[in-house]
Order: structure tokens, then sequence, then C-alpha cells
């Protein structure tokens, strides 16, 4: 059986600047940034379709999944969203 993966409903693009942000805070830690930059992308989104936008993101920017994801999901925490326990972003299709 093949398993489906919710697919991102927002332009990726949009989430582009927040990526951009994520990169600037590898040696910096989160803060302000996230919260003036990715909280409004991802406000309307529930926690899988947000962690599932910023994986679709990283990879259309061609960033290290393995560096980016974990301030990606850090970032969705401080923007006030519990990304499912254990998440890994989707195979590519």
């Amino acid at each position: 059986m093949i398993q489906s993966y919710p697919t991102c409903l927002i332009n990726a693009l949009k989430l582009g600047a927040c990526v951009d942000v994520l990169g600037g805070l590898i040696h910096i830690g989160l803060g302000d940034p996230i919260e003036n930059v990715c909280c409004p992308v991802l406000g309307g989104l529930l926690e899988l379709e947000a962690a599932i936008c910023l994986c679709t993101t990283l990879r259309l920017k061609l960033l290290n999944l393995n560096i980016f994801i974990p301030l990606a999901l850090q970032a969705l925490i401080t923007c006030g969203k519990t990304p499912p326990l254990g998440f890994i972003c989707p195979p590519l299709t």
C-alpha cells in the first residue's frame, strides 16, 4: 500500500523568506526573526501542514534537510505549532 502524505496548501515560495531566516540562524539561535517572518505565514496552517510546507520549501531551496529540519521544527514551536511526534520529511515523489 502506498502511504499518502499531505501536501503544502500554500505557495511554498511564501515560506522562502522564513527559510532564509532559518539559514541565517544556524549559528545564532532562534528569536524575533522567526516570530516576525515565519509565524505570520505559518499561522493559518495545521501543525502537520506547516511541517510539510517547511520541508517542501527547504527542498526547493536545495538545503540540507539534516541541518535545517531541527531548526524548522523549532520554528514551528516558536510559532505555537507542535510538530507531530517523530516527524520526518516525507520522501520526494
